[in-house]
């Protein structure tokens, strides 16, 4: 009885499929989880790019300039978050900035808004910008946190403003003088939007938290 039950190879497969299939269960939910993650990241890109497009067509940076306070983008930061469906809206946050060339690698934050809302986007919430914006066209001086980095080359030379003594506009945070040109007063414009969208797996017993993506673009205005 021995010799036959060490011979008998009935049920092999069963067992060999019984070891399996864990294995099996976890490649197919962590590739269903890493396609639904790339996914949701292209619609962040989307509706990033749909943000900035949107207010680099409509919102003048002159005028914005002029009144800070008065501009409002919320129409705009909606329409992005729209964009997003059918992810939950109420995981994303958009922001859009206009910011002001004043070297090569660095631009002034003129103005900037940012939103949450609900899960369906019925209920917008403004949130705090990660941003600071200064307080031009007010002749006071700014404040150093209002200069933020830029991505390297993408300004062309035309766009970068120069001072009458040689000095670099960014760090003249007092109001300007008959040799240099403060902060903030002259260079190209660019407007900048971002979008970050906390994503989580829809199997959550899987070894993967909440996953935060992001995505940011610059545009140039079309409208002056």
């Amino acid at each position: 009885m021995l010799r036959r039950l060490a011979t008998n190879t009935r049920g092999v497969a069963l067992v060999e499929f019984a070891i399996c299939l864990p294995v099996l269960l976890l490649l197919y939910l962590g590739g269903c989880c890493l396609s639904d993650m790339l996914a949701c990241n292209r619609k962040v890109t989307t509706a990033t790019r749909t943000l900035v497009d949107l207010v680099a067509r409509t919102m003048s940076p002159t005028i914005v300039y002029n009144d800070p306070q008065s501009a409002n983008a919320k129409s705009y930061l909606s329409a992005s978050a729209v964009v997003l469906s059918p992810y939950k809206l109420d995981a994303a946050t958009e922001q859009v900035s206009l910011l002001r060339v004043c070297d090569a690698t660095h631009a002034y934050v003129v103005w900037t808004q940012a939103q949450t809302q609900n899960v369906d986007g019925s209920v917008v919430r403004a949130t705090t910008p990660d941003q600071t914006a200064g307080t031009l066209p007010a002749n006071q001086a700014q404040a150093a946190n209002t200069v933020i980095p830029i991505l390297t080359n993408m300004v062309i030379s035309t766009m970068v403003p120069t001072s009458p003594d040689g000095s670099n506009v960014c760090k003249n945070l007092a109001p300007g003088t008959a040799t240099k040109t403060q902060v903030g007063t002259a260079g190209g414009w660019l407007y900048m939007g971002k979008i970050s969208y906390s994503f989580t797996p829809s199997v959550s017993y899987l070894a993967l938290g909440p996953v935060t993506l992001k995505h940011t673009i610059y545009m140039i205005p079309r409208l002056y």
